[in-house]
């Protein structure tokens, strides 16, 4: 009788499990997947001098590994268990952002100014990528475990909400602060702000909220991109190269033979691919370093904008 309610418990299991498979975004994944590599292994080929392109495409390959077993771990666990580790899992995430402040990579920090990234041998990470998903699960635990408390919205219950999860933010802010990575700050306000919007606050708040939020970040404009404004944010600690990032993105042209460089050899890679692309493994414009943030080039360049709009389709 026991052996007939274990078969039966485990084929509700594996039921359980099936049901939570959306084979549709499995397929898109994989080909992301597939398309990465062969990008990777086109900016390997043609734009890297000081690292092997065999290396580059296994430490690729590598990567989805590790996070395929992540993905195959974390799906034996149902909504209730992942409710009860998002602690766990929001303290290991603060763990490894105070660590990285000791045991950081010096090579990424010179590159940098950042001191955000370990480096494990030929594998480097941001441990803020694990603290990620890892703020979501329990930014979801405060806000449900708060609306059962507090079925009825209220001015009062509201604001109380907001500063649970401005409490559990704030060690988030200051340690990345300390990294000097202010990129990632940055998500993790939009992540805060986006968990505000679902959680069931009233309108009331969220109104005024979003007008200061306007004010502030105009604010931030004008202190950004006039003299004024930069000598005031320097006495504050922002760097040079900050400002200068700033100014790329507002006039990748005006300097493309230094701090605009790579954003404009990404723009010229790109237009060059035309409607249809060059062919694969077929590059005439260099781009620096082009394997990381500006991979998006070697479909551009390779594909042209026909094969940049698929993929892009697929993440929709």
């Amino acid at each position: 009788m026991q052996q007939g309610r274990t078969s039966v418990s485990r084929k509700n299991k594996d039921k359980d499990l099936d049901s939570r498979i959306d084979w549709g975004i499995i397929f898109c994944v994989l080909m992301l997947a597939l398309i990465g590599i062969a990008s990777i292994y086109v900016a390997a080929k043609h734009d890297t001098k000081t690292v092997s392109v065999l290396k580059q495409v296994l430490t690729q390959v590598l990567w989805y590994v590790i996070g395929t077993v992540a993905v195959v771990v974390l799906m034996q666990f149902d909504s209730e268990q992942l409710w009860k580790l998002a602690p766990l899992a929001y303290g290991v995430g603060i763990f490894l952002l105070v660590a990285v402040l000791v045991f950081y990579s010096r090579a990424y920090y010179v590159q940098t100014g950042a001191r955000s990234w370990f480096a494990i041998g030929p594998l480097t990470f941001q441990p803020s990528e694990v603290m990620k998903p890892a703020y979501i699960l329990m930014m979801a635990r405060v806000i449900t475990m708060h609306n059962n408390d507090h079925p009825t919205h209220t001015m009062k219950t509201d604001w109380l909400l907001i500063g649970k999860m401005f409490l559990w933010t704030l060690p988030i802010f200051i340690l990345m602060k300390l990294q000097n990575d202010f990129g990632t700050n940055l998500v993790f306000a939009a992540i805060f702000a986006g968990m505000i919007l679902v959680s069931g606050v009233t309108w009331r708040i969220i109104a005024p909220v979003f007008s200061i939020v306007v004010v502030v970040g105009g604010t931030a404009l004008m202190l950004v991109i006039t003299t004024w404004g930069r000598t005031i944010l320097g006495h504050l600690g922002f760097q040079a190269y900050q400002f200068a990032r700033v100014d790329t993105w507002l006039h990748p042209s005006a300097d493309t033979s230094n701090q605009g460089y790579q954003l404009w050899q990404s723009m010229k890679a790109i237009g060059s691919g035309g409607l249809f692309g060059t062919g694969f493994n077929v590059s005439h414009v260099y781009v620096p370093v082009r394997e990381s943030d500006m991979i998006f080039s070697v479909i551009g360049e390779n594909f042209g904008f026909v094969g940049g709009l698929l993929l892009i389709m697929l993440y929709f």
